[in-house]
């Protein structure tokens, strides 16, 4: 092989590893922005799991929970919602009641002390 053909073949050599060394390159580039984007998804699902627990603003009792709350029969919830003394959902047979239609219950039925201290 005389200087020509070696010189040509170390040529042709180079340009395929600079052109393998460029595709390495842009496989490498196109990891790189992959792992950023999984890193800021990563974050803002960190960032949701730390945030505190939003709870209902006014949240709804089972008929259940709301006669162990009161401590009352169920004919005597049923009789309170036939009197309209009390707001409640009813959704597929079962009855769910509002805090704030609980709380205006009793802040109706309150009684102030007659005695002063």
């Amino acid at each position: 092989m005389n200087f020509q053909e070696h010189f040509e073949k170390f040529e042709a050599d180079l340009r395929k590893k600079m052109l393998d060394d460029e595709t390495i390159i842009e496989s490498l580039r196109e990891v790189n922005q992959k792992h950023d984007e999984l890193l800021t998804k990563l974050d803002n699902l960190i960032a949701g799991l730390n945030e505190p627990r939003k709870l209902p603003v006014d949240p709804f009792f089972s008929n259940e929970e709301f006669m162990d709350l009161m401590c009352i029969s169920v004919r005597t919830a049923q009789l309170w919602r036939d009197q309209g003394l009390i707001g409640f959902s009813k959704l597929s047979g079962k009855i769910y009641y509002k805090m704030s239609d609980i709380q205006k219950l009793l802040d109706d039925s309150y009684h102030k002390s007659l005695k002063k201290p």
